[in-house]
C-alpha cells in the first residue's frame, strides 16, 4: 500500500501531462480569436538552428501552447468571472464593468508626452507638405472616442482620464506645425451624450452618435470647400434596429460576460441601395461589390447570429472607391480614416460625385505619392481621438 502511495503522486502527473498533450494534439489549432480579435499562434515546426538558438521558438512554442489551448475560450471566460467576484477593479488589466447598467469603462489612458505627440504632429505636417505641393487641401479631424467622453459609471478612486488633455495638446501642436485641424467634439458637443452616442460594451459610436459626428463634418467640410451641403436629416422614423445579440468589441475581450441589451440599428435613405457604384480598390481594377455586401451585412444574417461591428456596419478595406449618382458636390473627396468612420461612410459619399476611403493598416502604398497621383480635390484624415500616429493600431 505504501509502495502504491509513493507511486501514485508521479503516475498521476504523468497522466495529466501526458493527457493534456494527447488533447491538445488532437484539438483542431484555430488561426483566429473571435473573442480577442487576433491571429493566434501556429505550430512552427520546423524551426531553423537560428531561431532555436535565439530563444525565439522557445517563445513561439510557449505562445502557442497559450493561445491552442484546449477550451481556451472557456478558461478565459471563467478567469474572468473569477476577476470578478474576486472584486478586481480592472478585468483582464483593461476594463472596469458597472454591472448595475452594463457599462464597460476602459482603463484610465496615461498622458502622453509631448515627444510621442509632435511625432504625429510632423508626420500630419508632411503629409500636409506633400499634399500642398500639388494644391490638395487637407484637413486633419479627431474624431471623439467613447475611451474620452465615455468615464461614468466608474469607480471613485479610478485616477482621471488623459484623454482629453492628450487630444488638446495634439491639436495645439498640429496648428503650430500649420496644418488645418478640427476637433470635431467642439463642433459636437452641444449634442454629444455618452448614453446616445457610444455603445456600452463596444468603443465606437451607436448609430445616433455616428450621424452626430457625419453633420458636424460635413458641416465644415462644406465650409473648408465654399459649398453648401446639407446633412442628410435624422430621421426617427427611418430608423431600424436588429433583434441580434450584439457583441460589442470590449465584451468580447471579456469573453461576453457583461449582460447587455445593446442593438444594432440603422438610419439611412433607401436610396443608398442603388445610388452607388462601389469598388474594392480603384475604378481602374474594375471589381465592384454590391451595396449590402460592404455595408450592413448583418441584415442578412441569422436573427439568431452575434453580431459584431464590422458585421453591422462595414468591415476595414484598404481602399474603397464609391461613385455617386446623385451627389451635391461634384467634387473628388478622400478620407483616409479608422473604423470610427465606418458607420457614415455612404452618407458623406452621397454628397460627393467620387469618394475614396483609405486605411492606411492595410493600404500597401505611399500614401504621399499615391494621393498627389490621385488628384482629389480635398483630403480628410479622420482618426478617433485615441489614435494618436498616423498608422493607427
Amino acid at each position: 500500500m505504501r509502495k502504491i502511495q509513493t507511486y501514485l503522486l508521479p503516475i498521476t502527473f504523468f497522466c495529466i501531462i501526458f493527457g493534456g498533450f494527447v488533447v491538445h494534439v488532437l484539438t483542431l489549432d484555430r488561426p483566429q480569436s473571435e473573442m480577442e480579435n487576433r491571429p493566434l499562434e501556429s505550430a512552427n515546426i520546423s524551426p531553423s538552428l537560428q531561431e532555436i538558438f535565439s530563444g525565439k521558438w522557445s517563445k513561439q512554442v510557449e505562445s502557442y501552447i497559450s493561445d491552442q489551448f484546449p477550451a481556451r475560450d472557456t478558461w478565459m471566460r471563467d478567469y474572468v468571472f473569477f476577476q470578478r467576484a474576486m472584486g478586481k477593479t480592472y478585468l483582464n488589466d483593461k476594463y472596469a464593468v458597472d454591472d448595475e447598467s452594463g457599462w464597460i469603462i476602459s482603463k484610465p489612458a496615461a498622458a502622453k508626452s509631448e515627444e510621442e505627440l509632435a511625432s504625429f504632429a510632423t508626420d500630419l505636417q508632411k503629409l500636409s507638405k506633400g499634399l500642398a505641393e500639388k494644391n490638395i487641401p487637407f484637413t486633419f479631424y479627431s474624431l471623439p472616442a467613447k475611451a474620452t467622453y465615455s468615464r461614468e459609471p466608474s469607480p471613485s478612486y479610478m485616477p482621471d482620464d488623459a484623454g482629453i488633455a492628450n487630444n488638446t495638446k495634439l491639436h495645439e501642436l498640429v496648428t503650430a506645425a500649420g496644418v488645418d485641424n478640427v476637433r470635431l467634439y467642439d463642433e459636437m458637443k452641444e449634442d454629444l451624450s455618452a448614453e446616445r452616442n457610444f455603445f456600452k460594451t463596444d468603443h465606437h459610436w451607436t448609430m445616433r452618435g455616428a450621424y452626430s459626428g457625419y453633420e458636424a463634418l460635413l458641416k465644415t467640410v462644406s465650409a473648408r470647400l465654399g459649398e453648401t451641403i446639407t446633412p442628410i436629416p435624422f430621421d426617427e422614423a427611418n430608423t431600424f434596429c436588429l433583434p441580434n445579440q450584439f457583441a460589442g468589441s470590449w465584451n468580447k475581450i471579456l469573453y461576453m460576460t457583461v449582460d447587455n441589451n445593446e442593438q444594432i440599428c440603422y438610419n439611412e435613405p433607401a436610396s443608398f441601395a442603388t445610388q452607388f457604384t462601389i469598388y474594392d480598390g480603384t475604378m481602374e481594377e474594375g471589381i465592384t461589390a454590391p451595396y449590402e455586401a460592404v455595408y450592413g451585412r448583418a441584415k442578412q444574417m441569422n436573427p439568431e447570429a452575434l453580431v459584431n461591428y464590422a458585421d453591422a456596419y462595414s468591415r476595414d478595406f484598404a481602399e474603397l472607391t464609391i461613385v455617386n449618382e446623385n451627389y451635391d458636390s461634384d467634387k473628388h473627396l478622400v478620407v483616409i480614416k479608422d473604423s470610427y468612420f465606418n458607420t457614415i461612410q455612404f452618407h458623406v459619399a452621397s454628397h460627393f460625385k467620387t469618394v475614396t476611403i483609405l486605411d492606411l493598416r492595410y493600404l500597401e502604398k505611399d500614401v504621399i505619392s499615391y494621393l498627389q497621383s490621385m488628384k482629389p480635390d480635398y483630403v480628410v484624415l479622420a482618426y478617433n481621438d485615441r489614435n494618436l500616429k498616423l498608422m493607427p493600431e
